[in-house]
């Protein structure tokens, strides 16, 4: 299986975008997936459990923790859904000892569906940078967008401390 670059993963969420036909924020990962033919199941799981695709005879089901905040519970729904657009083929990475790059790559991926690139640029115009307001309006966590922000700089890296936030915890 390939190794992808982040633009060519970014692209692949965007095109996703597209073929659904979404324009409103916030994404809404799950139409996406039920457009897709994957039914998203929410069960009681031990803390540590976020999410996974699994794949019965011919149909796809996205399970995750329904313990979880809905910010966390959209963004696991978009990785899964980058788990179906990347690596459909290779399902079995999650026996593979290499399976790391594989989620990695599902992170970019739902990073970029549930914050699409073109539309934070422009919302964050929009609204002065304000990060707080843009999360809520992308219903995604603080750290999630403080994260894209200063990747795409359009604030400083190191502007927040996020010390006592667990990266885990997006």
């Amino acid at each position: 299986m390939p190794i992808y670059t982040h633009n060519h993963i970014k692209e692949q969420a965007n095109n996703l975008i597209k073929e659904c036909n979404i324009t409103q924020l916030p994404v809404d990962v799950r139409g996406i997936a039920q457009r897709l033919g994957i039914e998203v199941v929410e069960m009681s799981n031990d803390s540590w459990f976020y999410g996974m695709l699994t794949r019965y005879h011919d149909d796809f089901y996205i399970i995750i923790n329904k313990m979880m905040p809905e910010s966390r519970k959209r963004f696991t729904i978009a990785h899964e859904l980058g788990h179906y657009r990347l690596h459909i083929d290779d399902l079995a990475y999650q026996r593979s000892a290499d399976k790391d790059h594989y989620h990695r790559e599902a992170d970019v991926f739902a990073l970029e569906l549930c914050i699409p690139t073109s539309l934070l640029k422009q919302e964050a115009r929009s609204w002065f940078n304000d990060h707080k307001f843009l999360a809520d309006l992308f219903n995604v966590s603080e750290v999630l967008m403080v994260k894209k922000m200063e990747d795409l700089e359009l604030i400083p890296k190191g502007k927040y401390n996020w010390d006592y936030v667990q990266w885990k915890a997006v």
